[in-house]
């Protein structure tokens, strides 16, 4: 734990007490009822406590201070949106203001509870953004506020808000505020968050939460968001069924697998069920949350289709295969979470032999032979080279060892799964 992350413990434990109004915040209280923490990394957040107007046409939250209330108003302008330290992205990030304003006003429409305020700009439409600049941080900030909120959305896309409007539901049941074309003001008695506190790459850390949740807590809400029904599935076993089901993750472009036929071969004769699965932008997430809760492994190359392990059960087997160049990203985006989500993780680390850029570079090039100093050097090396311009052919006698270690999981999670629905 570093010192920034030591300090915000600190002042946490701090404030626990204070539960009025807005919340359970992570932050020391300023005299005029608004609170900010620009000082981390990833993130720029305000909570405002007390009645608040929203602006849309200057972009502001303003909250409504008595006329006798001498304190010297607090402004502060930030991006919201967790990728702070991206500096060229945030540029396409409009500006919110929170301010302050003598109690003089009216409003259009009028909210009992807060306004949550966040962007949907940035990478968003990659599903594993939409996740770790979105919907992690989404759930770790609505935890800080103490009842109901309206969702309000600067950069808004309809065809974002279509794609995860179960999730979003179940964070709100209010109307989305389009920020970008709304021209009502709004007041919100409890106030506003402006901003999502992200605590790092796909990852909810306890220590820092009100109720020390966790990833396994996130992936709870996930299941209660795509039907109740859905995250209890254990169906009763079918013909098909009886083998333990392993949904093969599929690219196509960069990174995909040469030889996928004959690898969708060797793991049914392993003694998986081989669903293969081709994410695309207009994947339809309440389906594809069914068919992987429903199974009992995952398979797939480093990219962003493997962001559905979230939806994977607890218990369940994440393989995932590693190109050369990518052992930092891989264990960052879907190694540490997977864990964290109580998956029996298994990276399977490509050769050079596997890997396509052997036909690029000789053998003895750098790139080949040390990628490890060439990804050092930065990330555009590790994205040119190792993600964009790479795909792998597996080697099935070495992939084989570890299909039958993931099936031996597999099964076992299978039978305890199927006793405890009996």
């Amino acid at each position: 734990m570093d010192s920034g992350d030591r300090n915000r413990v600190d002042v946490l434990r701090s404030v626990r007490t204070w539960k009025s109004e807005i919340p359970r915040m992570p932050f020391s209280r300023s005299r005029s009822g608004i609170i900010c923490d620009v000082s981390q990394k990833r993130y720029d957040v305000c909570f405002v406590s007390g009645p608040t107007k929203m602006d849309p046409a200057s972009r502001s939250l303003l909250l409504l201070q008595d006329p006798s209330n001498s304190s010297p108003p607090l402004t502060r302008k930030l991006r919201p949106l967790p990728r702070k330290w991206e500096a060229e992205v945030m540029l396409n990030v409009t500006e919110v203001t929170v301010s302050s304003a003598i109690n003089a006003t009216t409003c259009d429409f009028y909210h009992d509870g807060a306004a949550l305020v966040f962007s949907t700009g940035g990478y968003m439409g990659n599903l594993y953004h939409d996740f770790d600049d979105g919907m992690i941080p989404l759930f770790i900030t609505s935890r800080f506020i103490a009842g109901d909120f309206v969702l309000v959305i600067s950069e808004y896309h309809n065809w974002w808000v279509r794609k995860y409007y179960q999730v979003l539901r179940r964070y709100s049941p209010h109307r989305i505020i389009n920020l970008d074309n709304e021209t009502s003001t709004h007041c919100f008695r409890r106030g506003a968050a402006v901003g999502l506190i992200s605590h790092d790459d796909m990852t909810v850390e306890p220590s820092l939460m009100p109720d020390s949740e966790d990833m396994l807590s996130f992936r709870e809400f996930l299941g209660e968001a795509f039907f109740d029904k859905y995250y209890h599935l254990h169906r009763r076993p079918m013909e098909r069924e009886l083998r333990p089901v392993m949904v093969m993750v599929v690219r196509n472009g960069s990174r995909n697998v040469q030889n996928q036929a004959d690898v969708v071969g060797l793991a049914e004769r392993v003694g998986f069920a081989v669903r293969t699965f081709t994410p695309t932008k207009v994947t339809d997430l309440n389906e594809a949350f069914r068919t992987i809760n429903a199974s009992h492994a995952m398979m797939g190359v480093h990219g962003a289709g493997l962001t559905h392990s979230l939806f994977l059960r607890p218990g369940s087997v994440l393989l995932q295969v590693i190109p050369l160049g990518a052992d930092w990203v891989s264990e960052t985006c879907f190694g540490r979470p997977a864990r964290a989500m109580g998956l029996k993780y298994l990276p399977y680390r490509i050769g050079v032999e596997e890997s396509s850029l052997v036909e690029k570079y000789g053998r003895n090039d750098v790139v080949l032979r040390d990628p490890k100093t060439v990804v050092r050097k930065n990330w555009e090396n590790t994205k040119s080279i190792y993600l964009e311009a790479q795909s792998v052919k597996l080697d099935l006698g070495r992939l084989r060892q570890y299909l039958v270690v993931a099936y031996r999981h597999a099964k076992r999670f299978m039978e305890e799964a199927d006793m405890a629905n009996h």
